[in-house]
């Protein structure tokens, strides 16, 4: 029988090769610094482009998409479907990379710039189509930060589509919290 106490000491043991690794491999590696700059370019142009007027509402949605995506790529990274390589900080899952700045700050944009569903739909199968083939499978994996585990094609559209739903979903709870706000002030 596996005791509490055998899997916290195997945590541990797991953690200090994580932060160990991070500190003499990781951390100010080129990939290291290209992960670094997007990180810091979304979060400039995010604070610079956001419409300070509908903030509330652009970080309502924000954060239901950043909760669906930590989940999700938990639930990846638990299964060994992916793996982030390297990351800007030596946590997991890995805040500061997708989880939390990279998919939640464009999508804000992109919730932000577009009114109507057909402009956002196309907007953000756009965006899930630049994000899994060009910047996943293509420049992280290239620069060795993230990999898929079993790289399938059927796993590649699964999350592919999953990238979309974890968009749409959010805008629609949003929406729909908007609505119930709306009818309850006039009441």
């Amino acid at each position: 029988m596996i005791t509490n106490k055998e899997l916290l000491q195997k945590s541990e043991q797991l953690n200090n090769l994580d932060l160990t690794k991070w500190f003499n491999q990781e951390l100010f590696s080129l990939p290291w610094f290209v992960t670094f700059f997007i990180v810091l370019v979304c979060y400039v142009l995010f604070f610079y482009l956001v419409d300070k007027k509908r903030i509330v509402e652009i970080l309502l949605y924000g954060s239901f998409v950043a909760v669906l995506f930590v989940v999700y790529d938990s639930f990846g990274n638990f299964f060994g479907y992916w793996t982030d390589l390297i990351t800007v900080v030596p946590f997991s899952p890995n805040f500061f990379g997708d989880s939390f700045t990279v998919v939640p700050l464009i999508s804000m944009l992109i919730y932000q710039y577009t009114s109507s569903w057909k402009s956002f739909i196309i907007s953000y199968i756009v965006f899930s189509t630049v994000l899994e083939f060009g910047y996943y499978n293509y420049l992280l994996e290239k620069l060795d930060v993230y990999t898929f585990l079993k790289p399938e094609p059927f796993l590649i559209l699964i999350d592919y589509i999953a990238i979309i739903l974890i968009g749409v979903i959010p805008r629609l709870v949003t929406i729909y919290l908007f609505k119930i706000e709306e009818r309850n002030r006039n009441h």
